[in-house]
Parts: structure tokens; sequence; C-alpha cells
């Protein structure tokens, strides 16, 4: 995201989930990510945060299988996205950031 504020809120929800995934608190956070991302005029991760809110809330986790699928390493699904958020302006992530969107997605339909 463009502003630095922003990026903060990500990097601290990134801290935050590697230590222990809260699912409540990730649902906070998100919403505050999700407004700034409002400000910023970004409809992609507006709607990554939404949609993975919903997520977290209906399933109580963010388990989607999608880190391990594309073979990312040891990250969990919710770091891996965090990770995209940060650098949300490099073409090759926002694809991502929308095929994780069409996951969730799926899931909850």
């Amino acid at each position: 995201m463009r502003e630095a504020k922003a990026n903060l809120a990500i990097n601290k929800l990134l801290k935050d989930v590697t230590k222990k995934f809260e699912g409540d608190k990730v649902v906070d956070q998100l919403a505050t990510i999700r407004t700034m991302a409002l400000e910023e005029e970004d409809p992609t991760i507006v709607k990554i945060c939404r949609l993975a809110s919903e997520y977290i809330t209906e399933n109580k986790n963010f388990d989607l299988g999608y880190a391990a699928e594309e073979e990312i390493g040891d990250m969990t699904d919710m770091q891996y996205l965090l990770e995209l958020m940060l650098k949300v302006d490099r073409q090759a992530n926002r694809e991502e950031i929308q095929e994780i969107r069409d996951r969730i997605k799926e899931e909850l339909s």
C-alpha cells in the first residue's frame, strides 16, 4: 500500500500472526487495514480484507491450503497474504491476491 501507516498496520498484523493466530484480533486488524485501503482507493485490498475477515469469522482459521499448494515454504496462508499486501504495487502480487480472493469466494459459497 502507498501509505506508511497502512504498511505499519500490515507489518504489525504479520508479526502478530507469526506469533499466534487469534481470529477475533486478526479480523479487527483487517478491518483497520480495510479502512486504510478505502482511503487509498485500492479495491483489491478492500475486497481481500473483507473476504478474509468473513472466512476467519466463519471458519475460525485462515487455512486455505494456498501457501502449501504453491509451495511457498513455512509461511501460513495469512502470512503469505500479508506479505503480498505489503508489495501490492507489483502486478504479480496483485494477481496472486486476486487468486486468493477467488479461492475464498469458492470456500464461502
